[in-house]
Order: structure tokens, then C-alpha cells, then sequence
């Protein structure tokens, strides 16, 4: 799907269509103390676009706690602003009641565009706005895709837009266990595209600008914003709303600190920051039983998802590792019974036919890893392969036990602080 988006001329079947002059895209990009070359890189990807890069108006969101970032990306917009659009640069101070991170960033510098954009007369029947992520690098056909796709869509005002995001940009870089568990998500990913119905938006996103005010933005008082966001927008719009593929890599960097044992924390906290998102099955819940105005099977649809998602998290690793020798463990009459004696081969088996879908990661990520740097030894590369064997390690560091430490915090009522996460340049 990706190879075949690649083939073809977006804008030129964009510029055909009804509506394309109104097209305005708004993009925010929250930063905090992302180095301003990851930054110079992003916005360097938005202004080499396919698309009309005067079209493409950009929001850098920074924060009052690091008032550098406000002088850095002053200086950016200077640089870019011959080459796209309008340049926002915000500055969030918070408030009370509001919760440190991306969320509340966001939702102060929407208001912020949005006062601007009444002021000056802009149509937003025909502006998309865009979460990025600050080391996100977008695909240059993203944004003539995404037009032509919000343009022949009859229900544009009811979708979320979602590329797949590859971690990649910094692949070659990073340790080995680190490298493992973003291919691993990274390939993920890929597998969402084929199933846009039963995902959600995440990380770096695209919906109308329409859909964006009537859900009413971003809240200031949560952690993850991306779910949270669909589920407003879901429960404003009596279950209606569903996520689109658009089958274009964003290319992201993996966590990564100054040294082996940074770069290992780094991820952990962001996995750990990632698991927080189960909150927003209670905000569902809730919502839920305001809105019975949304059919029940859209939303039992959805949540089965999310609790798939969240809930399996911290432990489908001890599910797969040790769930054939638990009931034998705790009741050892079991062992005694056909189903006892059967259970370990039949777990074999499953288990076999599931290192299908370990191989396919290790084709699909040959496929799309960037090439090979010459600071990467070529004696290192076979270890591309062999890295794998350590999935089972990698999974309970970066998956189950992150998942235990964010949901016993919110089992005890520990509050987690948003931690951004280092990016190097």
C-alpha cells in the first residue's frame, strides 16, 4: 500500500477537485527542548512537500518553563517563512488545574490559532489540523494525500487521518534492545493501516479543523492526548467517528539518551508514559453514560479495542510465557485431566505458528529500514537478524513491566509527571 501511494501524483489529482484553493493545513508542533536541529529537520520535511508549502501553516507550541525554546523557534520561524505559510509561535504558561505535557500545550495554542483565523476571515470548512510530534519527519506526499483525501471524502468531517509511524530516523543509532522493541512497534504500525476501523489516532495525526472545534479541542488536564481526543470527538459526534488509513510513513526518532543506559530509561519512561493511556477507558465509560445518544454496538466495538489494548498490556507477556504451566502450578490434579496433559503441546503448537508473525517482522523491517550508515559496521549487520531472540527479554522491559508501573501508580493514586522524552540530533 505504501509503494503503491508512492507511485502516484497526489496534488495533481488534489488540484482537480472542488474546493482545493480554500485547502489550508494547520500543523501544531508542540515542543518543549527537542535540540533545533531535530526541529530545523521537521520543519525542513514540511517545507520540501509535493504540496503547496504556502498552504501548510505551522504552530510551534512552546512552554513558559523553558523560555529558550521560545527564542529558538522565533529564530525558525524567521528561517521558514519564506517557504510556508503562516508561522504561529506559542507560548503555553500553566494554569491551574491543568496538567504538564502535550495535551494542555496543544489546547492553549488552538485558541491561540483560532482567534487568528476568525480575525483574518479563513474558511475552516476546508482547514485540517495536524498533531506532530517534534522529531516527526512526514512523508513528502503526506499533505497532497491527505488533501485529496479530505476532499473526496464525504464524511471529512467525521475522520481522523492516520500514517503509519516508523521509528526509524535514528534506527541504525540506538542500542540493540532498543532498536528491537521500536522495530517491533514500528512494523506494528503497519499492521493498523489494513485495520483503520479498530485503531485509534496516535502520536502524530491529521482531522478537520471542523471536527477539531466541535469536539472542543485538546483538554489541559490529561496525559495522553491522542485517545482522549478521538473519544471526545466520538461521544460529540453520537459515535460517528472513525479513523482513515493513509498508507505514507511518518518517520519518528526511537528514544534515545546520551549513553546505553539513558537510552534504555528513556524508553521505558516513554512506554511507562504510553501505558498511562488506560485512563481513557474510564473517560469512555464515563461519557459513555452522558451520551446514550451513541449506538451501543459502536461504542462496545470501540471499547473491546481499547480494553484489548490497555488491559492486555502488562500481561499478555506472562500469559504467553507461563500460561501453559500456571494451572498446573496452582492445581497440580490438573496435570491429571486430557486437558492437562494436552495443554503444553497444544501451547507449543500456537506458539510455533506465532513465529510466522516474528519472521514477518524481520522481512517487512529489511524492507523498510533506511540504508545502512558507514558509522554501522558491516560484521554488525547479521546481528540484525540474531537481535530477535531477545524479543521475549525486550518485551517484558519495554512492554509488561512499564505497563505494571503506570497502572499500579494509578491502582495507588501515585500521580505520573509528564517526562518528555531526550531526542539527539
Amino acid at each position: 500500500m505504501i509503494r503503491r501511494a508512492n507511485r502516484v501524483n497526489w496534488l495533481e489529482k488534489a488540484r482537480g477537485l472542488e474546493h482545493y484553493e480554500k485547502l489550508q493545513h494547520i500543523i501544531f508542533v508542540p515542543t518543549v527542548n527537542e535540540p533545533e536541529e531535530i526541529l530545523h529537520r521537521t520543519l525542513t520535511f514540511f517545507s520540501s512537500q509535493e504540496f503547496d508549502t504556502k498552504k501548510i501553516n505551522i504552530v510551534l507550541a512552546t512552554e513558559a518553563k523553558v523560555p529558550k525554546q521560545l527564542e529558538v523557534c522565533q529564530e525558525l520561524a524567521k528561517e521558514f517563512r519564506d517557504k510556508l505559510g503562516k508561522i504561529w509561535v506559542t507560548q503555553h504558561t500553566l494554569a491551574d488545574g491543568e496538567i504538564i505535557g502535550k495535551s494542555s500545550n496543544l489546547a492553549y495554542a488552538s485558541q491561540v490559532v483560532k482567534e487568528d483565523i476568525e480575525r483574518d476571515g479563513w474558511d475552516k470548512n476546508w482547514v485540517t489540523a495536524t498533531s506532530c510530534d517534534a522529531d516527526v519527519s512526514f512523508h513528502v506526499k503526506y499533505f497532497a494525500k491527505l488533501s485529496y483525501d479530505f476532499l473526496t471524502n464525504k464524511h471529512r468531517y467525521l475522520r481522523f487521518w492516520q500514517g503509519p509511524i516508523l521509528f526509524y530516523n535514528n534506527i541504525w543509532r540506538v542500542p540493540m534492545p532498543v532498536r528491537v522493541v521500536n522495530t517491533v512497534y514500528s512494523i506494528g504500525q503497519l499492521a493498523y493501516l489494513m485495520t483503520p476501523q479498530t485503531t485509534f489516532n496516535y502520536s502524530s495525526y491529521s482531522l478537520s479543523w471542523k471536527l477539531l472545534e466541535e469536539a472542543g479541542f485538546w483538554d489541559v488536564d490529561v496525559i495522553p492526548e491522542d485517545w482522549h481526543l478521538f473519544f471526545k470527538a466520538f461521544f460529540s459526534h453520537k459515535g460517528q467517528v472513525d479513523v482513515e488509513s493513509l498508507p505514507l510513513p511518518l518517520y519518528a526518532d526511537a528514544a534515545e539518551g546520551s549513553g546505553y543506559w539513558d537510552s534504555v530509561k528513556s524508553n521505558y519512561l516513554q512506554v511507562r508514559r504510553w501505558a498511562w493511556g488506560i485512563t481513557d477507558l474510564a473517560y469512555a465509560v464515563r461519557m459513555y453514560k452522558n451520551n446514550r445518544d451513541v449506538p451501543f454496538g459502536n461504542f462496545a466495538f470501540r471499547m473491546a479495542r481499547a480494553i484489548e489494548h490497555h488491559v492486555l498490556w502488562p500481561v499478555n507477556f506472562f500469559i504467553i510465557t507461563f500460561g501453559a504451566t500456571i494451572p498446573t502450578l496452582v492445581n497440580p490434579a490438573f496435570k491429571q485431566t486430557a486437558l492437562g496433559f494436552t495443554l503444553p503441546g497444544i501451547s507449543g503448537v500456537i506458539l510455533t505458528f506465532a513465529l510466522v508473525g516474528a519472521l514477518s517482522i524481520v522481512v517487512l523491517d529489511l524492507l523498510l529500514r533506511p540504508p545502512r550508515p558507514e558509522s554501522f559496521s558491516k560484521w554488525r549487520v547479521p546481528f540484525l537478524v540474531i537481535q530477535y531472540i531477545f524479543m521475549p527479554v525486550t518485551a517484558f522491559i519495554f512492554g509488561a513491566f512499564p505497563g505494571m508501573d503506570a497502572h499500579m501508580r494509578l491502582i495507588l493514586g501515585k500521580r505520573l509527571e509528564y517526562k518528555v522524552t531526550e531526542k539527539k540530533a
